[in-house]
């Protein structure tokens, strides 16, 4: 901390002389040599790509079984490391989660390297399912912070969305493809996030590693309000993307699943407002996939009233639970949908000038709203050492 910031505190009378000497001095006795560290890890990154730049410039004239070996070993030596020490509980949390994530990788492109050598031509969600297979139990029970979190958060996605991509075609459309029982397919392929969701937060409740677990869980909550948004602006966007009302079915009974595992293991304003959130997106999505064929504006409207719905229940939640980037970033999407819909709504006036002045002063006016709305009702920023968390 600089001593600049310290002075203007205590001319501002927010400390008085002795705290901020005190604080000087707690700053200095445990300031880091950034420094010396930026060059140490320059250093470190300069020989490491120059390790990779070697192995690339030879790569054809090593044996595809020499590589295979050496690739293996890299893992078994590493997995012996983490565990010998994973269990005793020494390492420090930032390192026992890079070494992790370290054999986690190897272990994924130990798969591509496998493919490479002996030319295989799976598909793409095989090697991922397998990984994920091998790899779950080691970042689920040793994990700690959001690189393992994501990273396998990341590899469930994947898998996921690789599988559905390779069955049923999954940019072509959402429900009406090519599964032999579409419903139920694109029903059970949805749901691993939304269930992942409510074992997290039950996991939470029970694991001597709780912001492991409230990661995972905000991961998966976050990728399944990111889902059902796609879902509804592409339902105004796209008449050929609309969801069979089988498969929404399924995606809503799990998402009550999940709201319920949630209000029981989170009864705190954050769990409640998470549970009534997705209590909320099961209605909305399965509303909407049970809605007839619309054209036009008409189309439009429902579609932007759907979304609207959705995340303005988002801002109320946040608002409830203290979420104040949460309710700042719905307020923004909240906006941002409206502006869309002026401009959907306004396409035969674009073409004139005057069509494009009023839409661009409906947007500046949307912007100002926005600012004034987020100002005043936004939640103050949270102090997560005065209770819970998101």
């Amino acid at each position: 901390m600089s001593k600049r910031k310290l002075r203007a505190w205590q001319a501002a009378g927010l400390i008085d002389a002795d705290t901020a000497s005190a604080i000087g001095a707690w700053e200095a006795a445990h300031s880091r040599p950034i420094g010396v560290w930026a060059i140490v890890g320059l250093g470190a990154l300069t020989i490491g790509l120059g390790l990779v730049s070697i192995v690339a410039a030879n790569w054809d004239a090593i044996p595809g079984t020499a590589r295979l070996t050496i690739h293996a070993a890299m893992m078994a030596a590493l997995a012996a490391w983490i565990g010998w020490r994973l269990p005793r509980g020494d390492l420090n949390p930032q390192v026992s989660d890079a070494l992790l994530f370290v054999a986690a990788v190897l272990g994924l492109t130990f798969f591509g390297h496998l493919g490479q050598v002996y030319q295989t031509s799976s598909p793409l969600w095989q090697p991922l399912r397998a990984w994920l297979l091998l790899f779950s139990p080691l970042l689920l029970l040793f994990g700690r912070g959001w690189p393992v979190a994501g990273l396998w958060m990341a590899g469930l996605i994947g898998t996921l969305w690789a599988h559905a991509d390779d069955h049923g075609h999954l940019m072509r459309a959402f429900g009406r493809t090519d599964p032999p029982y579409p419903s139920l397919y694109w029903g059970l392929i949805a749901c691993p996030p939304i269930l992942v969701a409510g074992a997290a937060a039950l996991m939470r409740r029970r694991s001597d590693r709780p912001a492991f677990w409230r990661l995972i869980e905000q991961m998966a909550v976050a990728t399944i309000f990111a889902g059902v948004s796609i879902i509804l602006l592409l339902r105004g966007w796209d008449s050929d993307s609309a969801v069979l009302p089988g498969s929404a079915t399924i995606h809503s009974l799990a998402l009550l699943c999940a709201a319920a595992a949630i209000a029981y293991a989170r009864r705190t304003a954050s769990g409640r407002a998470t549970a009534a959130l997705l209590l909320v997106a099961a209605v909305l999505h399965l509303g909407q996939a049970l809605l007839p064929d619309l054209h036009g504006t008409a189309r439009a409207w429902i579609a932007s009233l759907f979304f609207l719905a959705l995340w303005g229940a988002v801002a109320a939640a946040a608002i409830h639970a203290h979420w104040r980037r949460i309710f700042q970033t719905a307020v923004a999407l909240v906006a941002l949908r409206i502006i869309i819909l002026s401009f959907e709504l306004n396409d035969d006036l674009l073409g004139s000038g005057v069509g494009l002045i009023l839409s661009g002063l409906f947007a500046m006016a949307v912007a100002w709203a926005t600012i004034r709305l987020s100002r005043r009702y936004a939640p103050r920023r949270y102090n997560s050492a005065r209770g819970e968390g998101t």
